[in-house]
């Protein structure tokens, strides 16, 4: 039997109560725990690095169990970040409630760091499912590696950028009354996720999506360069084709086949906890 399959997701998560209940239905496996960043806020950590930089970490949740490196098998990583308790503190008690709440989400991103081969999602130093990697970096990364991006960029003012087209908006810096042609700074972006066409996603060595033979291998060089094998692309049409309007690192997992392929890869990486995956 393999170790116990932890999710880690913000509350309302639809996307990992959907892979519970997909691991649930299969079994096969050391069980399922959803953690919440409060969870982890509430829990009593011991965590230590011994000289030759391997961590062993001991972790008592608020309901008293506890969980230490031996007894996980696999982790899907979508936390947002650690809840920040300060309150409205002032002066000297606020500088000491953000430095603890500094160290803990340092503590939670070595935790996880320690686990590397067993996590699924981006792993970096910041802790959270999307570390430092912002859209706009992400979707750079994925033109870089040969994907068809829609376009994005810039100008002084609207009416040199003229209007839209499929799959972009032009979002003004300025609320000003002049509408498209006004004379304020505009950024040039993705439409909105909700406009997108068609997705594909990356899970380990599985690619999900009808396009997954046209762009498999440009998203295997988006892994590398990412250090991810988790993510989503969200597609829109334009006249000139198809494009990619996001990067997701932490899916939505609103397609029941993400759904199955991401519990499908959690319980391979249970069963082969040494292998390589990030």
């Amino acid at each position: 039997m393999s170790g116990t399959i932890l999710l880690l997701s913000a509350p309302g998560d639809g996307g990992a109560a959907a892979v519970a209940r997909a691991l649930s239905d299969r079994g096969g496996h050391g069980g399922v725990l959803t953690l919440t960043p409060a969870d982890l806020a509430r829990a009593r950590w011991s965590h230590r690095v011994n000289g030759g930089g391997e961590a062993s970490t001991r972790i008592t949740l608020p309901t008293g169990q506890v969980l230490n490196d031996r007894s996980i098998g696999a982790v899907l990583h979508r936390l947002p970040g650690l809840p920040f308790t300060g309150g409205a503190a002032s002066g000297p008690r606020a500088k000491d409630a953000l430095y603890t709440h500094s160290e803990r989400q340092a503590l939670v991103a070595s935790w996880l760091l320690s686990l590397a081969p067993r996590v699924i999602g981006l792993i970096s130093a910041y802790g959270t499912a999307h570390g430092m990697v912002s859209r706009t970096t992400a979707l750079v990364h994925a033109e870089q590696c040969g994907l068809p991006v829609a376009r994005r960029g810039g100008a002084t003012r609207a009416g040199l950028v003229g209007r839209p087209t499929p799959g972009e908006q032009h979002v003004p810096r300025l609320a000003w009354p002049g509408g498209l042609g006004s004379p304020v700074p505009v950024d040039v972006l993705p439409q909105a996720p909700a406009a997108y066409r068609d997705t594909l996603l990356v899970a380990g060595d599985r690619l999900i999506g009808s396009r997954a033979g046209e762009y498999g291998e440009r998203c295997q060089r988006l892994s590398d360069v990412l250090s991810t094998r988790y993510f989503e692309l969200r597609f829109t049409s334009r006249a000139t084709g198809t494009v990619v309007t996001d990067v997701h690192l932490c899916p939505r997992l609103d397609d029941p086949l993400h759904v199955e392929a991401t519990a499908s890869f959690l319980v391979a990486t249970a069963e082969q906890p040494a292998r390589r995956l990030a």
